[in-house]
């Protein structure tokens, strides 16, 4: 296991990651899998290491929205380390991958004597809660256009290849927007020759382009993302997804 797979196990030091490990095992993250329901308090915490999983809540109307998403920089279900109830939250996996899981209930216990992992962890919290401040504040002000080439961006970032799978559905409920308006969102970035899409498949074929296209909402959260994600490289191979340690 290489303590570099994800942003928050390299921030431990070594004595919580020695003790962390052994009571994690990696798992696949099969994609359109929910990891944990609306409201409820998970029963597993998982450190990405590859992948990309969409944080949503439900709104009144019945819509359905994301606000964050997790890659290879952070920890999916905080809410069963911190709280017995959960929040109104629920986890599915977007791109698939994999992850380190372990029980909340050991996280929990390992927490009560390994002060230091504190610090780690509140670090990425903060930057998860800034991360959903900004991602509402940006569907509420921003385009459909501009809120698509954001988020193709941070996928981008986080899975570090130039080809991303996500289908009409997945896209209009990321944005909380009709397939319509998915079409017509996708098909100007594609006009522009910014991406490729074709029967899920997204080719992002200019960066530049694309975060020209994007608001000023990308690079907030690439921000507030901070540490935990290294920077993406100027040519991304899809094969950089497949490297071992």
């Amino acid at each position: 296991m290489c303590p570099n797979e994800n942003g928050v196990l390299s921030a431990l030091s070594p004595s919580v990651y020695e003790r962390l490990m052994p009571k994690m095992k990696r798992v696949r993250l099969e994609a359109g899998s929910t990891l944990y329901d609306l409201g409820s308090a998970s029963e597993y915490t998982w450190f990405i290491t590859k992948g990309l999983v969409s944080l949503f809540t439900n709104l009144d109307s019945g819509d359905v929205v994301e606000v964050a998403a997790v890659g290879r920089e952070g920890i999916v279900g905080l809410s069963g380390i911190t709280s017995k109830t959960g929040i109104p939250i629920w986890a599915q996996v977007q791109i698939f991958g994999e992850a380190f899981q372990i029980s909340s209930k050991i996280m929990q216990d390992i927490l009560k004597v390994e002060i230091a992992f504190y610090k780690p962890l509140f670090e990425y919290t903060h930057s998860l809660s800034g991360q959903i401040a900004l991602t509402v504040a940006c569907n509420q002000f921003h385009n459909t256009e501009q809120r698509l080439a954001r988020w193709l961006l941070l996928a981008q970032d986080r899975i570090s290849a130039n080809s991303i799978i996500l289908t009409h559905d997945s896209m209009g409920q990321i944005l909380g927007i009709s397939r319509g308006y998915v079409s017509l969102a996708a098909g100007a970035l594609q006009k522009n020759g910014l991406i490729l899409y074709s029967r899920g498949h997204i080719n992002i074929l200019n960066r530049k382009g694309l975060e020209d296209a994007a608001c000023e909402c990308y690079q907030m959260i690439r921000g507030a993302v901070g540490s935990f994600l290294t920077p993406v490289a100027e040519s991304i191979s899809d094969s950089i997804i497949n490297q071992q340690c």
